[in-house]
C-alpha cells in the first residue's frame, strides 16, 4: 500500500511539474502587446475579473500575451495622452474624437503607418477602403475604424410626449423645441438630458450654420468658426436652452451613461444619443420596468432652413504605436476586433460565455457576477459594425429585438441622410496649428461651457477666445494652412 502510493504521489508530481514547464513555454513563445481601450469596451463591464475574461478571449483568438490597460472612459483621453507624453505608448490603442486628435498625434509621430498591413490583411483588405481612407492623411493610413460613421439624433420618449401633449416632427425647428419641451417646467421630469461632453453643442450650432473650431469653408477658406457671424446666433440659443430650463442644470458633470439611465428610467424626457443606439432605449427602459419607444429627432431647423444631426463621422478607431516591435502580431488582433463576429460582439458588448452570460434557448441571458457590474446585453452591434453576419453566434435576440433592430437601421440611414457637417485638419499644412490644435479645441469648448452656464456673457466669452486666439498666433495659424 505504502509503495503504491508512493508511485501515486510521484505520479502526481510529475504531471504537475508537467503542467508548470508547459505553461511558462506557451507564455514565452506568445509575442506580447500592451492595449489600451476605455472600459466601455471589454463586454462593457468595470469588473476586473470580467474584464479579464475579454482579455483572455483575444489572447487565445489571437496566439498573443495581451497586457490590458483599461482606464475610465470619463478620462480616457488624458490617460492616453499622459502615456504617450511619457512614451510609454501601448502596442495597440483606441482613439476617441479620431478627426481630431488623430492630426496631433501624427505630427508628434506616435501611430504607425498601417497601408502596407492592411493591403496584406485579406480581412481588412476586403471591407470598403472609404472607412480608411475618411481619417487619411497625406494618403497614409493611421487608424482602422470598426464601425460606420457615426451621427447623433435626439431622442424622445414616446411616453412623456403623449402625456404632456409634446408636438414636434423628426425635423422641428429651434424655436418649436424650446416651446414644446418646455410644456415639462415643473413636472420633475428633465425635458433635456446632456452629457458633459462639449463637443455635442454641435447638433445646436448646426441649426445657424456655425462650426466650432477651423474649418474650411464653401469657399475653399480656412476660417475660424468660433469668429465667424453664424456662432454669435448659435451661442445665444444654447445660452436660451439653459436658461428656459429645457437643458438639464447639472449637464456639466453628467456621463453619458448617467444621460442615458435618466431616459431609460424617465427621469427624463430626451438626450442625444448615437443613432445606432436606438434598440438599447428599447431594451433598457423595459429593463428599467419603464418600458417606452423613443422618437428621434434627426435635426432641428434654424431660422434660415439650415440644420443637421451631429456628425462624428469615424470617431472611433484602433492605432498602434510607432514603436511595437511586432506590428503583424498587433494588426491580428485588430483584425479580429474588427471582421470577427465572436470576437467583436464580445468584446463590444456581449462579453465571454459562461462568464458574462449564459445561453438560454438561443438567448443570452447576464449571469448574477455581470448584472451586479452594471453589465446589460446590448445588440446594436448587429447593425453598426462592418460584419455583415452575426447569425454563427450561439444566441441571437428574442423577436422583439430583431424588430428594433430593424427600425434601428432604418433610423441609422435616415441619419446618415440628414448628418450635418465634419471636417478634419490634415497634418502637415500648417506647423503652427499643428503644435496649437488641442489646445485651440480645448480653448473653445471652455468658453462655450462658460457661456452656456452663464459664467460669462457672449461678449466676455468671445473678448477672452480672442486673447488665447492672439496668444497661440492664431491669424498666422490660418495663414499657413490657406497657403
Amino acid at each position: 500500500m505504502k509503495l503504491m502510493r508512493l508511485v501515486s504521489l510521484v505520479l502526481a508530481l510529475s504531471l504537475v511539474l508537467s503542467c508548470l514547464s508547459i505553461v511558462p513555454a506557451m507564455a514565452d513563445d506568445a509575442v506580447k502587446l500592451t492595449i489600451c481601450s476605455p472600459d466601455n469596451t471589454f463586454g462593457i463591464s468595470t469588473d476586473p475579473e470580467l474584464q479579464e475574461a475579454v482579455t483572455k478571449m483575444l489572447e487565445e483568438a489571437c496566439g498573443v500575451d495581451l497586457e490590458a490597460i483599461i482606464p475610465p472612459i470619463g478620462s480616457y483621453n488624458d490617460k492616453l495622452e499622459t502615456m504617450m507624453a511619457g512614451g510609454d505608448i501601448p502596442d495597440i490603442f483606441a482613439i476617441s474624437q479620431a478627426m481630431t486628435r488623430l492630426p496631433n498625434y501624427v505630427a508628434r509621430e506616435q501611430p504607425m503607418v498601417l497601408n502596407d498591413l492592411i493591403a496584406s490583411s485579406e480581412a481588412l483588405s476586403a471591407l470598403d477602403q472609404s472607412y480608411f481612407t475618411a481619417l487619411a492623411i497625406d494618403g497614409n493610413i493611421y487608424c482602422i475604424p470598426y464601425y460606420y460613421p457615426r451621427v447623433k439624433c435626439i431622442f424622445l420618449r414616446k411616453d412623456i410626449k403623449e402625456q404632456y401633449g409634446i408636438q414636434l416632427s423628426e425635423t422641428p425647428t429651434t424655436a418649436e423645441f424650446l416651446t414644446e419641451m418646455g410644456k415639462l417646467k415643473d413636472t420633475g421630469i428633465i425635458p433635456f438630458s446632456f452629457p458633459k461632453w462639449i463637443d455635442n453643442f454641435q447638433y445646436f450650432l448646426n441649426s445657424f450654420g456655425a462650426y466650432a473650431g477651423i474649418y474650411l469653408n464653401s469657399e475653399g477658406k480656412y476660417v475660424d468658426g468660433m469668429q465667424e457671424p453664424a456662432m454669435l446666433d448659435g451661442l445665444a440659443y444654447l445660452r436660451e436652452l439653459y436658461t428656459s430650463g429645457v437643458m438639464d442644470q447639472e449637464f456639466i458633470t453628467t456621463e453619458n451613461n448617467t444621460m442615458r439611465e435618466y431616459v431609460y428610467t424617465g427621469k427624463a424626457a430626451a438626450d442625444i444619443d448615437y443613432v445606432a443606439n436606438y434598440s438599447n432605449y428599447i431594451s433598457q427602459s423595459q429593463a428599467a420596468g419603464a418600458y417606452s419607444d423613443v422618437q428621434p429627432i434627426y435635426l432641428l431647423t434654424g431660422p434660415d432652413g439650415q440644420g443637421g444631426g451631429l456628425n462624428e463621422s469615424i470617431q472611433t478607431a484602433w492605432c498602434i504605436s510607432s514603436e511595437c516591435k511586432n506590428p503583424e502580431a498587433a494588426l491580428k488582433v485588430i483584425e479580429k476586433l474588427v471582421t470577427d463576429p465572436a470576437i467583436h460582439a464580445g468584446f463590444y458588448n456581449t462579453g465571454v460565455e459562461g462568464v458574462h452570460y449564459t445561453i438560454q434557448d438561443g438567448i443570452a441571458v447576464a449571469t448574477e457576477k455581470a448584472t451586479n457590474s452594471g453589465y446589460a446585453i446590448k445588440y446594436n452591434y448587429i447593425t453598426d459594425s462592418f460584419i455583415p453576419d452575426f447569425s454563427s453566434l450561439p444566441y441571437q435576440p428574442g423577436e422583439e429585438m430583431k424588430k428594433a433592430l430593424e427600425l434601428q437601421r432604418q433610423i441609422i440611414d435616415k441619419g446618415m441622410e440628414l448628418r450635418g457637417p465634419k471636417q478634419m485638419i490634415p497634418a502637415g499644412k500648417s506647423e503652427l496649428y499643428d503644435e496649437n490644435a488641442a489646445s485651440i479645441t480645448s480653448a473653445w469648448k471652455e468658453v462655450i461651457s462658460q457661456i452656456v452656464l452663464g459664467s460669462v456673457t457672449i461678449e466676455e466669452g468671445m473678448n477672452n477666445y480672442m486673447n488665447f486666439w492672439n496668444s497661440v498666433d492664431g491669424d498666422e495659424i490660418l495663414k499657413e494652412l490657406n497657403q
